[in-house]
Formats: C-alpha cells, sequence, structure tokens
C-alpha cells in the first residue's frame, strides 16, 4: 500500500469524523485554551481510531485469504474484492464504522490489491 492513498485515507475518515465534534466542542461554553485542548485530544483519538480500525479490517481481510487458501481456492481480484465488500459489511453491521467511513475502508482495502497479489503469489 502506498503511503500517499493509506495518509489520504486517514486523512478522509479523521476530517468526516471531526467536523461534527468540533462543532460540538466549540459550541461547549469553555475557554479558548479548553477548547483548543479538546480538539487536539479529539484529532489524536480520531487518528489512533481510525489507523486501529484499518488494521482490524486489514487483519480480517488476511484471515479470510487465507482461509479461501486453505480450501485450495485461487485468489484473484474479483474474489479479492469479495471479500474486501465482505468485510467492509461487517464492520458496518457491527457498527464499527459509519456508511461513509465503511465506503473510504472499502476503497481503501480495494486498492491494496496489487500489494496482495504479490504476497498471495509467494
Amino acid at each position: 500500500m502506498s503511503n500517499n492513498s493509506t495518509e489520504s485515507f486517514f486523512k478522509g475518515l479523521i476530517v468526516g469524523a471531526l467536523g461534527g465534534a468540533i462543532a460540538g466542542i466549540l459550541l461547549a461554553p469553555k475557554s479558548g485554551e479548553e477548547t483548543r485542548e479538546d480538539i487536539k485530544k479529539l484529532a489524536v483519538d480520531l487518528k489512533e481510531k481510525a489507523v486501529d480500525t484499518y488494521e482490524k479490517a486489514r487483519a480480517e481481510v488476511e484471515k479470510k485469504i487465507e482461509q479461501v487458501k486453505k480450501a485450495g481456492e485461487k485468489i484473484d481480484e474479483g474474489k479479492y474484492k469479495r471479500i474486501v465488500a465482505e468485510v467492509v459489511d461487517e464492520f458496518k453491521r457491527d457498527a464499527k464504522v459509519t456508511s461513509s467511513a465503511a465506503k473510504q475502508l472499502g476503497e481503501q482495502l480495494s486498492g491494496d490489491w496489487e500489494m496482495v497479489k504479490r504476497e498471495v503469489a509467494k
């Protein structure tokens, strides 16, 4: 996975989540310094959550790929994208991510196909 695509994914995920949270913080009756601290903490927490969510989803995809390989099936791009869609749907269904975050997560994981293809070929 390239750094640019990973960085874009996490930026998009964080910006989306930050919007509503920052509005709530800014409307709270606190001093400017307290508000800035709250925003900094929120940004760090959201970034960590985005990274954690991606890593968990990636681990699920890898686990499912191993199951497919053990069953003697080959992994091609179509099969990989079906696995990604299944994992993203599970994350969305379990309320681990919002619909927009699930879409971004799916796009990021689908974009990892070239890296996965190299790993599967080993």
